[in-house]
């Protein structure tokens, strides 16, 4: 088993971009996550998804086309955006800036634009954007899409986008893919005060209601348990 080279835990503060974790990559587009030599089992994607259906999974996988592109397209300018005003390296923010401007001019725009003009980024000081993460003696891994520090209370926020096909589609419960990743960070040191989701539409962005810590939390608990029974019995 590949060891952790980090000898401090990770901290988080105002202000301060979350180091990577030593050695954590992901390669694409199998999204396969590894620790130096070690490669993870499964994703925190993975995880939860294993408990739909196969109708479920059929009709996830016929309208793939559709879906990912967009979300891909979408979660590409979420990125842009956040390095380009929150990465502490300057030239960072600058080729994401640039990024970010072919992004718009580009397809799903209708998605994008209302994305980037929500008021919430005055309202936040962005900590980490696209970060992979994980936990070797779950032998785990996942990419959690942005946290932040809110100004108004100062609460953590591990947040995720989801991207929906019409203005009236219909939302689901994602606190047990946010727990998933707050459980990998807290592996490292980085603990998170609350999940939200971020719902991009056509037209439309909505942030979800911060949900606790420990709710989070719980609804992982369940996703793993349900999963460890199906495919870790032993």
């Amino acid at each position: 088993m590949v060891q952790r080279t980090t000898t401090s835990p990770l901290t988080i503060s105002a202000g301060t971009w979350l180091r990577p974790i030593p050695g954590l990559r992901r390669t694409d587009p199998e999204h396969r996550y590894w620790l130096g030599e070690h490669l993870f089992a499964v994703s925190v994607t993975g995880v939860v998804g294993s408990a739909k259906s196969d109708w479920a999974m059929a009709r996830i996988e016929a309208t793939r086309h559709i879906w990912e592109p967009r979300g891909h397209t979408v979660h590409l300018a979420l990125e842009a955006l956040l390095h380009s005003r929150f990465h502490p390296l300057p030239q960072q923010r600058q080729q994401a800036s640039q990024q970010l401007q072919h992004l718009r001019s580009g397809d799903y725009r209708d998605w994008i634009e209302p994305l980037l003009a929500h008021p919430h980024w005055q309202q936040v000081t962005v900590i980490a954007s696209e970060r992979p993460t994980c936990c070797l003696i779950r032998n785990q891994a996942g990419t959690y899409d942005t946290g932040y520090i809110q100004h108004a209370c100062g609460l953590r926020v591990l947040a995720d986008l989801k991207t929906l096909s019409r203005p009236g589609s219909g939302s689901y419960c994602t606190r047990a893919q946010l727990g998933g990743y707050m459980a990998l960070e807290a592996t490292w040191g980085v603990h998170y005060d609350a999940g939200q989701t971020i719902w991009a539409r056509p037209g439309e962005a909505r942030f979800s209601p911060l949900y606790s810590r420990e709710e989070c939390l719980a609804a992982w608990a369940a996703a793993w348990a349900g999963y460890v029974s199906r495919f870790r019995p032993w």
